[in-house]
């Protein structure tokens, strides 16, 4: 963190993957990158340039190397605010696996619309 805040004060390009706060894993949620962000926001006052969801970039860089359509194209997470916003974002269909961090509520009250709710991934796909 250190290291990073002095880069970012020298004017280095600050670039991060996505806001997520959280990650979640067996145990339970541990910070994710928004929270290490934040930590470099917090003492430089200098926001990053994402790279990634729920920015577009990503997505249609994948969508090009993919080869596909956007219509048979879905994008799939765990995190409404991130990834089901960033596949909304560029019009792929969506689907929210209940196995990470929003809830069936949440998801309920999401809008636009998710097109697939599943309990996890292998219900998704089975």
């Amino acid at each position: 963190m250190r290291e990073a805040t002095l880069l970012v004060r020298r004017r280095i390009p600050f670039y991060a993957t996505n806001p997520d706060k959280t990650f979640p894993t067996p145990r339970g949620e541990i910070p994710g990158a928004g929270a290490w962000i934040s930590v470099i926001t917090t003492a430089t006052d200098v926001e990053p340039i994402y790279a990634g969801k729920p920015f577009p970039y990503l997505m249609e860089l994948s969508l090009e190397r993919l080869g596909t359509k956007k219509e048979e194209t879905l994008v799939v997470g765990d995190r409404l605010e991130t990834d089901i916003a960033a596949g909304q974002a560029v019009g792929y269909p969506t689907a929210l696996v209940l196995s990470g961090v929003s809830t069936r509520a949440q998801a309920n009250e999401w809008k636009p619309k998710i097109d697939f709710i599943a309990d996890d991934l292998s219900s998704l796909i089975g």
